[in-house]
């Protein structure tokens, strides 16, 4: 079998440690195991301006990043964010965010608030 060059262990700190090849290969398994699953337990939190760029540019909630909501669903998955992430969409009246709100739960969004 093969390993990756950056999951070999090293063999000055196997004899430092007096761990064998065997028991930090399984270690390494253990670690990359608990990494992939993750990302559930440490979901983030978003808030999506989802009113026109000009709307956004004269005022937005601190941190928002600005997604039109008749270009949300396009461009929701390039901003990198997990459908397990909380989002709070915002906008002035609430009928965009009402919206994008449930555009977003049809996609499989299953954290999406809407930010007062």
């Amino acid at each position: 079998m093969l390993i990756p060059k950056i999951f070999k262990p090293s063999l000055k700190l196997s004899k430092n440690l007096k761990l064998s090849k065997k028991h930090l290969l399984a270690l390494g398994a253990a670690v990359m195991v608990g990494a992939l699953l993750m990302p559930t337990a440490n979901a983030a939190t978003v808030v999506i301006d989802v009113r026109t760029p000009e709307e956004y540019s004269v005022n937005h909630p601190t941190g928002a990043i600005n997604i039109p909501h008749n270009e949300l669903l396009a461009k929701i998955t390039a901003q990198g964010i997990a459908k397990s992430d909380t989002i709070k969409v915002y906008s002035r009246g609430g009928g965009r965010a009402e919206q994008a709100k449930s555009a977003l739960q049809s996609a499989g969004y299953t954290n999406v608030e809407i930010q007062k």
